[in-house]
């Protein structure tokens, strides 16, 4: 009879240990996936940011956006950069998307193409006329650090800097010896583009272009048609464009293609005011709900492959509806711009009861190492965050670092997965390594009381 116990507990608990985890996390499950559901009715349609604060920011964010058509020599692509590069993934091939390793002839090959005995062949100016992958060397293949698992590989593609969207002005800085590949400048980063996606621009197109008057998709997947109703260019948001006229329930805009000899031609197109508006749309928490809400359970999207984004890509897109330029990288994000607040040797609570009492919503960004947020409020007094997140990290009784996939756009608190038996406390815990918090806000609206 005793051995019979002993045999049934055992089958319980190998029984509920082999139970089936939940899909997703508990903060997934329980808060409610909707950014107007935690909206003071009273304060919703205030403004977050002055509008003299906001129109500020938003002439600031064209003239960073344009920058690249009114500079003379390379800013970032500068030769050892471009070198280090190639050096790096010399040193450490890695493993293509046949998991295999790369031979040593893959590095040489592109490093040959890359023509860098005469960088710079060719200075020019330019713009995207589809969205494209920005990569970091010269070709489409991916890289990845090991074959199996999804912390070195799919899909970090170690290759991927960042998507760029159509219609994106460029500097052009060099040729591939085959000419498939331009290695370019934008305003937020540098790297190889396929010569196929862009088109070159002239002083002409650029004051046509530069008229200090845009329009600003809001919508995801957004189609653009020419005046006939026929495909342009497919959008999404925060993709910028000048615009010409917004009457009648629909946006006039100017579009870049490309003529026969690849320079760029000016088309109008046409969108729905449901999917688009003169930027900067005003900042208000109900406008921030709505555009926040197009992102909401988006695939995630390591430096925007797949047409999907990252953490730091969503926010960019998020604020540059609202006019506020932000930089690509995650740790730039949160400390080139606003009021830097360091919260990196506060304890875990004392973090948090700073975050919310120092946080504007939808104006304020998080950082740990690696992983930005966007700050929206409170809920039954913990600090809510809204994030696009590939996971939380976990560690076996061997050790052995994991992840539980999140995978998408999401509203958490600061402790997502915490019901996880098997979390990583010390490295999985977003409230213990969030180093930074930074208040959009400019210096002069900072300092009114």
């Amino acid at each position: 009879m005793k051995r019979y116990r002993l045999t049934l507990a055992f089958l319980i608990t190998l029984l509920c240990s082999c139970a089936a985890a939940p899909e997703s996390i508990r903060d997934v499950r329980d808060l409610c996936q909707n950014h107007a559901f935690y909206l003071n009715a009273q304060t919703a349609s205030a403004d977050l940011l002055t509008a003299a604060a906001q129109q500020q920011m938003d002439e600031d964010y064209n003239i960073i956006h344009f920058s690249v058509w009114h500079q003379s020599e390379p800013f970032h692509a500068l030769p050892h950069r471009i070198i280090q590069d190639f050096d790096k993934f010399a040193l450490r091939r890695g493993y293509g998307e046949n998991k295999k390793l790369h031979p040593p002839s893959w590095i040489r090959g592109l490093r040959q193409n890359a023509n860098l005995d005469v960088f710079p062949n060719r200075v020019g100016r330019g713009i995207t006329i589809r969205n494209t992958d920005l990569r970091v060397l010269p070709t489409s293949s991916p890289h990845f650090y090991d074959r199996d698992g999804d912390a070195w590989a799919w899909p970090f593609d170690n290759l991927q800097r960042s998507t760029v969207a159509v219609n994106t002005p460029l500097y052009i800085c060099h040729t591939s010896r085959n000419g498939a590949w331009l290695l370019v400048e934008t305003s937020f980063t540098f790297g190889w583009l396929p010569a196929q996606d862009v088109a070159t621009v002239d002083d002409e197109f650029i004051q046509t272009w530069e008229t200090g008057r845009y329009g600003v998709i809001t919508r995801d997947f957004t189609t653009v048609h020419d005046e006939r109703g026929r495909f342009l260019i497919q959008t999404f948001v925060g993709h910028l464009f000048p615009l010409l006229e917004a009457a009648d329930g629909r946006l006039q805009l100017l579009v870049a293609v490309a003529d026969e000899n690849r320079n760029a031609a000016v088309r109008r197109g046409y969108v729905s005011a449901d999917s688009a508006a003169p930027k900067p749309l005003r900042l208000t928490a109900v406008n921030a709900a709505r555009i926040a809400n197009e992102m909401i359970g988006e695939p995630y999207g390591w430096g925007g492959m797949y047409g999907r984004r990252d953490c730091s890509s969503m926010t960019r897109d998020f604020f540059a509806v609202f006019g506020i330029w932000l930089p690509r990288h995650s740790e730039d994000q949160v400390r080139e711009a606003g009021e830097f607040i360091d919260l990196a040797d506060l304890p875990p609570r004392e973090k948090e009861r700073t975050i919310l009492e120092k946080g504007v919503p939808y104006l304020s960004l998080l950082w740990r190492k690696g992983h930005v947020m966007l700050y929206i409020g409170k809920w039954e007094g913990r600090t809510l965050i809204f994030h696009n997140i590939w996971g939380v990290r976990t560690k076996d009784l061997r050790g052995r670092e994991g992840r539980k996939i999140i995978g998408q756009a999401v509203i958490t608190t600061l402790e997502p997965g915490r019901e996880l038996r098997d979390i990583d406390s010390a490295a999985g815990s977003l409230l213990q390594n969030i180093t930074a918090m930074n208040i959009l806000l400019p210096p002069r609206q900072l300092d009114e009381p």
